[in-house]
């Protein structure tokens, strides 16, 4: 009879070709009866000796952190798949199932599995304490086997986490530690709470993960140092054991800088939030409803500060926008900044810091958040710069230090990487003020500082606000890697309106758009009503280096049969379109 075979997660050995695919997807497969008591199956392919020789591939984990949906039933495949072909489009490598939610459904795990993407389930326990008596922890128990049982056959999964924050938040160890939650309690029911705590995510869980999945990790609460049953044992922005949820920039309002400064081994959660795009809010806001402050805005916002912090945010960081609309754009341009930010600060930190998980992937419903994607499934620019700042090898430019410029190189190839390092310092009209060329190499899997510039050597008394660093990273049968840099803050830049060219280029897999500018357009956002991905988005576009990119559409980007990807009528956009001049 005919039997389904869950398919093999596709790991960098698979994608290099350095072994075959045994199976993968669904494959149907034909089952034969063995009357032995002992027997084995074996199948046997090639593989190169060098890579029997590793005893391990230090992995790097890239990717965020998934939210429930408010309407569990309105969660179709489609929606899974597209968010979770989303997250594999990006460079992701790793989902974080939020403890606050529940355990998806299978079809989740199924295209994990298909798409290569790891997976970190939290058991369904967050921000709270819970009681220990024994109806509650039989409770407990029987709803851990199950979901044990229902997803361990799934290769994705490759951490369970007993619970998000609670060690954190009750910080047993620390008198006047945690959220504050102690002080409504006398020594002997702190004493109580914390033995309940320990009952259900020190020996409960664990056991039934050794029990019913052996092998897979178990780690009891996110964030935690270790299990040293001291002050040590809780997390904060500046350990360096264990992982870290660091939320200093957005809740304490401290700099984008900081998130240089707090760089754990494992950084599983941080954020900054933006509007979804204006077609999104006009789904549940009518015109009159278009203000930071109305009655419709601040219900669509989860944290009660939330509009207010954007807007403090943007005040530091970005131009003044011109109306409402305008706003919407800047704040999803200031969320990306801040991603990038921290994203790239983390890599740059490799081999200390091995994870990075942003929050978050997703909208529980039509709403102001951390997303990346609105609930409607529109890329926001945080999607796109992700993109970016995940790829397989990246250019990142530290500009922290005073009058130093800080450019490093980092890989998660399994190859060594060799090429030449471009560096030119351009004009905003286009004016190529220096051209030098560096060559590099990169061991394998490793990230170092290739460059150490002066930034009054190079400017060479030049106004700062109308000049940039342009990197290329320029390799044999491979893409540019490329890498703006820009020496004053976004809102110093002296931005002028710009005149784009659209021109359509028809290639083999399709039609491609070029964009071209007179003078630097910055956080270049192509629009359209279909639905789909661009290739690129909000880029920035200097005069004489044209971009290309191209549309795919949601279905085609899903895979599905006949899909075809027509973006249909554009609108190319940049910041000067928006703020105030």
């Amino acid at each position: 009879m005919p039997a389904h075979v869950p398919g093999c997660v596709h790991t960098d050995l698979l994608k290099l070709g350095k072994i075959p695919d045994p199976f993968y997807g669904t494959n149907e497969k034909e089952i034969q009866w063995v009357d032995k008591k002992d027997w084995e199956y074996r199948t046997e392919f090639d593989m190169n000796e060098a890579l029997l020789s590793q005893q391990y591939l230090e992995l790097v984990f890239d990717g965020l952190d998934t939210y429930a949906d408010v309407f569990i039933t309105e969660v179709t495949r489609e929606r899974y798949l597209h968010e979770i072909v989303s997250a594999a489009e990006s460079n992701m490598n790793m989902l974080r199932v939020w403890g606050g939610g529940f355990y998806e459904e299978d079809v989740f795990y199924e295209l994990c599995d298909e798409y290569g993407l790891l997976v970190w389930q939290d058991f369904m326990f967050a921000c709270s304490m819970y009681p220990g008596d024994e109806a509650f922890l039989n409770s407990v128990k029987h709803e851990a086997i199950d979901n044990v049982k229902r997803l361990r056959n799934h290769p994705s999964i490759v951490l369970w986490c007993g619970n998000n924050e609670i060690d954190s938040a009750w910080a047993h160890y620390i008198e006047d530690g945690g959220w504050g939650w102690k002080k409504d309690y006398n020594e002997e029911q702190k004493e109580r709470i914390w033995a309940d705590y320990e009952a259900i995510f020190h020996d409960l869980l664990p056991e039934v993960v050794e029990a019913y999945a052996p092998g897979v990790d178990y780690w009891p609460s996110s964030p935690l140092v270790s299990l040293s049953g001291d002050e040590k044992q809780h997390a904060h922005p500046s350990t360096s054991e264990g992982d870290i949820h660091y939320w200093g920039v957005w809740h304490n309002v401290e700099p984008f800088e900081n998130y240089n400064v707090h760089v754990g081994r494992f950084m599983s959660e941080y954020g900054f939030q933006s509007f979804p795009e204006y077609d999104s809010v006009r789904k549940y806001a009518e015109e009159e409803d278009l203000a930071l402050e109305s009655e419709v805005m601040l219900a669509h916002q989860k944290n009660g500060a939330g509009n207010r912090l954007i807007k403090q945010y943007m005040d530091m960081y970005m131009h003044e926008p011109k109306d409402f609309p305008s706003f919407l754009y800047m704040s999803q341009v200031l969320q990306a900044e801040a991603m990038k930010t921290a994203i790239e600060a983390h890599r740059r930190r490799k081999p200390f810091c091995m994870g990075t998980l942003y929050w978050q992937m997703n909208d529980c419903w039509p709403v102001a958040s951390w997303a990346g994607m609105d609930y409607f499934g529109r890329w926001k620019a945080l999607q796109y710069y992700a993109k970016r700042s995940f790829s397989d090898v990246l250019v990142s430019v530290d500009g922290t230090k005073q009058d130093v410029t800080d450019i490093y190189l980092i890989s998660d190839q399994l190859e060594p990487v060799k090429g030449k390092l471009q560096l030119r310092l351009i004009g905003f009209d286009g004016t190529v003020y220096r051209d030098e060329e560096h060559e590099i190499a990169l061991a394998s899997n490793s990230g170092q500082q290739v460059l150490s510039l002066s930034q009054a050597e190079w400017l060479e008394g030049r106004d700062a606000a109308t000049t940039l660093l342009r990197i290329d990273l320029k390799q044999d049968g491979a893409a540019d890697i490329v890498q703006e840099h820009y020496f004053v803050p976004s809102k110093d830049l002296a931005l002028q309106p710009t005149q784009i060219k659209v021109t359509e280029v028809t290639e083999n897999d399709g039609v491609h758009l070029v964009l071209q500018s007179d003078v630097l357009a910055k956080q270049v956002w192509i629009s359209t009503e279909a639905e789909g991905v661009f290739s690129d988005n909000f880029f920035d576009l200097i005069p004489g280096i044209p971009v290309k990119v191209k549309f795919t559409s949601r279905g085609e980007l899903q895979g599905s049969d006949g899909a075809v990807s027509q973006a249909g009528a554009i609108q190319v956009r940049s910041m000067a379109d928006f703020i105030k001049l």
